[in-house]
């Protein structure tokens, strides 16, 4: 099998030298209204992989990403935190036999955060790939919630 990101011959998705140089992590953190969204990774670093997600590998790739990347952060925050977490992924569909978000989704279940599969689902599936701010201000995709109410919720989306 080859490496996904660099071609290179290896038995996992991504080989053990892409693994250390590639995914080195640098937090970043926006807060938008009273809610802070934290970055790990810079989309150019992983928009390869990212556009995997609809080719026949996407799947391998996207449970090996949850792995290496949202299971450490869920460890880490489970660490620091007393309480309960649930993880909540953004518009679970399945699309080319398998949703994306869940394979991340799942890989972050722990003791103390639940995950809530398929809870927040967009109301209509407008296209934003590509679209600028403006064009997704103007086509809301109305997104509705159907999972515990009043927790505390960790919001996970692939981009």
């Amino acid at each position: 099998m080859r490496c996904c990101s660099c071609g290179g011959l290896s038995l996992r998705v991504l080989c053990d030298r892409c693994r250390e140089t590639l995914f080195s992590p640098t937090v970043h953190t926006r807060t938008v209204g009273t809610l802070d969204i934290i970055s790990f990774y810079r989309y150019s670093t992983l928009e390869p992989l990212l556009l995997s997600k609809h080719k026949p590998e996407g799947w391998r790739i996207y449970r090996e990403l949850g792995k290496m990347l949202f299971r450490p952060f869920m460890k880490e925050f489970i660490e620091h935190d007393d309480g309960t977490v649930y993880i909540v992924g953004v518009d679970e569909n399945v699309k080319s036999g398998y949703s994306h978000v869940a394979q991340l989704t799942h890989a972050m279940k722990m003791k103390h955060a639940i995950v809530q599969p398929a809870s927040l689902r967009a109301g209509n599936h407008v296209n934003y790939s590509g679209k600028p701010l403006q064009y997704r201000l103007e086509h809301p995709r109305d997104f509705v919630y159907s999972g515990k109410k009043d927790v505390n919720v960790i919001l996970v989306d692939d981009i």
